[in-house]
């Protein structure tokens, strides 16, 4: 379901001021129901009335959102001001009250006679709530408020339907309603095709958009809906054929194609993704839109000369410059051509990748084999980015640790920490390095220290849980943490390893090999491959374990955990 305050949003202006206090001479005509006659004229209505505002407002300070949305909605019964009815109404929202919202929704429509947006508000709340009636009564007249601009008010009333997944028919049928008042009309039809979209039920989307295109042809707007539509149902080349008929200058033809594009990102098709942007580069070769897209997802492809390609025409060009160099060497990395990603690394002069483009600079040292350099590289940026040198630690920390020079990586830690005691990331990455040394008691100990800081942190969690699976007997404790570690993060597979492992220590075999199954399939890391090889081998799946550890090793041959496992449990 849609996020119903962003829904909301245009209805609930902020133009909202103080709510008046005083009490009127007599309730709302026409039987509201927020508005008691005799509790609005009793003798201390206004100070019920200043009562609730006021515990409403010190409930909204406080963060009480339903205190707050129960106490202006009370104080409706005592006044009929709009202003109050439209906050009361915005409270419940945000205090996701939707029964409440709706009460005040209702006053406040029938208090702002006037108000398009208290018809919005109320029509949406009344579709949430599946009121049939209200929704009608609402919608007919939010469609007369605004009747001079039908084609408007017909657009504004997709937005008002959208975004209730289980009220879907109920929206569908309200929207029939104002198409068949407005049949003639191709801006009505257009509104029920997309609204139809919205909702996935694409014949209906694509019929609509037919019956639009047949009123006015050649719309642009409503081609674009038909070849999402026909994108969703998986016929590309149709799609595409109806962007080709559409006319227009070439710099708007393009601007069609890559919207057509777009889509057909949005529907996860990249490599046709590609070739739109390809297409619409076709009529305008200066698009630096089209050519970044096709970029981007050539990389996603692993099409790397196509990247390549695009990207350095960016930055020839001077369009988008830091953020073409920036990929252009990400390709680059991808093709362990670390000297030329090196290269391109340094031409990022500025924007969001600057900074990364540094580190990823020294980095490539690294990998072609100059840890010295890379090491140096990193002190200057120290140096010279004082602010971020617990980022710049850890950089050298990873490095150091990757190269297996655990001693120096904890050298490094402990000067780190002696500048920043307490930072987590630091604790954390000196704990794996003490692990790999074999001095457990103090890798636990600096995670424990992490924890101190961060209760709740999963990845401390987990890897204390972790450390304590695999180098202690106090396997229920290490149980405890990764319980709290996945409660946190309940789609991760390195937690979910661990816990597979953990129950595999504790003797559960069964349920070990559940979680063990879950994390692979998510993450087919050696390291799991080794766990969940073992687990089926003790359980009399040899054919199986094999095969796991067999794939893995076709990736990662040298992996030490992986061998060490596979050498211990096979004759």
């Amino acid at each position: 379901m849609r996020n119903l305050f962003s829904l909301l949003a245009a209805g609930l202006a902020a133009g909202l001021a103080a709510c008046a206090m005083q009490v009127p001479p007599a309730p709302v005509p026409g039987g509201d129901p927020n508005v008691d006659a005799d509790a609005a004229q009793a003798p201390n209505a206004s100070v019920e009335l200043q009562y609730h505002v006021l515990a409403g407002e010190w409930a909204v300070q406080r963060g009480q959102r339903r205190a707050a949305a129960e106490n202006y909605v009370e104080a409706l019964r005592y006044s009929d001001d709009p202003a109050l009815a439209a906050r009361a109404t915005r409270i419940a929202v945000f205090a996701n009250e939707p029964e409440l919202a709706f009460r005040a929704a209702r006053a406040w429509a029938q208090r702002s006679p006037d108000d398009a947006n208290a018809y919005k508000t109320a029509a949406r709340l009344a579709l949430q709530q599946a009121d049939e009636d209200l929704l009608d009564r609402y919608v007919q007249r939010l469609m007369a408020a605004e009747s001079e601009q039908p084609e408007a008010a017909l657009r504004t009333l997709v937005e008002v339907l959208s975004g209730e997944p289980a009220q879907a028919d109920l929206a569908l049928s309200t929207m029939d309603e104002q198409v068949a008042e407005h049949d003639d009309l191709a801006a009505a039809h257009y509104a029920r095709a997309l609204l139809a979209l919205r909702y996935e039920r694409l014949e209906a989307a694509g019929e609509s958009a037919t019956r639009a295109l047949a009123l006015r042809p050649g719309w642009g707007e409503a081609v674009m809906l038909h070849a999402g539509v026909l994108v969703r149902q998986g016929d590309i080349d149709a799609a595409r054929t109806r962007i080709d008929s559409l006319d227009g200058a070439s710099g708007e033809r393009a601007e069609y194609r890559i919207a057509f594009a777009r889509m057909l990102v949005d529907s996860d098709e990249n490599a046709a993704a590609a070739d739109a942007f390809d297409w619409a580069l076709e009529l305008d070769p200066e698009d630096i839109d089209a050519r970044f897209g096709l970029g981007v997802l050539a990389l996603t492809l692993e099409q790397w000369q196509r990247a390549e390609q695009a990207f350095e025409q960016l930055y020839e060009a001077g369009n988008r410059a830091d953020d073409a160099a920036y990929y252009r060497a990400s390709a680059a990395e991808s093709q362990e051509d670390y000297a030329e990603a090196r290269r391109w690394y340094r031409r990022v002069a500025g924007g969001s990748h600057a900074f990364d483009a540094k580190l990823r600079a020294a980095r490539m040292l690294y990998l072609e084999g100059d840890l010295a350099a890379a090491r140096a590289e990193l002190r200057t940026l120290r140096r010279d980015n004082p602010d971020l040198a617990e980022r710049l630690f850890l950089a050298e920390g990873e490095l150091l640790y990757e190269a297996r020079r655990f001693d120096d990586a904890v050298a490094m830690y402990d000067r780190a920490l002696k500048r920043h005691p307490g930072d987590t990331d630091l604790l954390y990455g000196r704990s794996l390095a003490l692990e790999r040394l074999g001095r457990i008691d103090e890798a636990a100990e600096d995670l424990r220290l992490s924890l101190a800081e961060e209760p709740d942190d999963p990845r401390a969690l987990n890897a204390l849980g972790y450390l304590l699976t695999n180098h202690t007997d106090r396997h229920q404790e290490a149980l405890g943490y990764i319980e709290r570690a996945l409660e946190a993060e309940p789609d991760d597979a390195a937690i979910i390893d661990s816990m597979g492992w953990v129950q595999y220590r504790l003797g559960n075999l069964e349920k070990a090999r559940e979680y063990l199954e879950r994390a692979h399939d998510r993450f087919p890391d050696p390291e799991v491959a080794a766990h969940l090889g073992e687990v089926l081998w003790q359980l009399g799946k040899r054919d199986r374990a094999r095969q796991v550890w067999q794939e893995a090793l076709s990736e990662t041959p040298d992996h030490p955990v992986l061998n060490e496992t596979i050498e211990r449990l096979t004759p």
